[in-house]
């Protein structure tokens, strides 16, 4: 597998923020081909791993995003905040649910962890046809 495009964005750590980001992706997952579905799922992992960082961390901090597009047709995506490393002290409920919807509609997710705590995801999803030139 080789890289064929690498796309980076770097959005204000708030949930006003995340159409931003799932714009980005169906645009991007648009672009190499994939399916309605494979857009639909890799838009939805993004959106709750993007969400499940900003729940799980306080403080002023940016989430980026790093797309990786490959000659293979998939999209590498890693989900990380930057600029905070202060742990809530809430446990949002709702982690579990983001995990297992994460790991439902990727391919393959690798959870950057230390101690127990996530600090970011890399989501790897298939999909699109042909990556042709244009």
């Amino acid at each position: 597998m080789m890289i064929m495009d690498e796309i980076s964005i770097k959005l204000p750590a708030k949930p006003e923020y995340m159409s931003v980001a799932r714009l980005t992706t169906a645009s991007i997952a648009n672009r190499i081909g994939f399916t309605v579905d494979d857009i639909e799922d890799l838009k939805l992992a993004i959106s709750e791993a993007s969400n499940y960082l900003i729940n799980q961390f306080s403080g002023n901090s940016h989430l980026a995003i790093d797309y990786q597009i490959n000659t293979d047709s998939s999209i590498l995506a890693k989900v990380k905040l930057i600029g905070s490393s202060c742990v809530t002290e809430k446990k949002p409920d709702n982690n579990e649910l983001s995990l297992f919807i994460i790991e439902s509609v990727s391919d393959q997710v690798i959870k950057e962890e230390e101690q127990g705590v996530i600090y970011g995801f890399t989501i790897i999803k298939s999909g699109g046809g042909n990556l042709g030139h244009e």
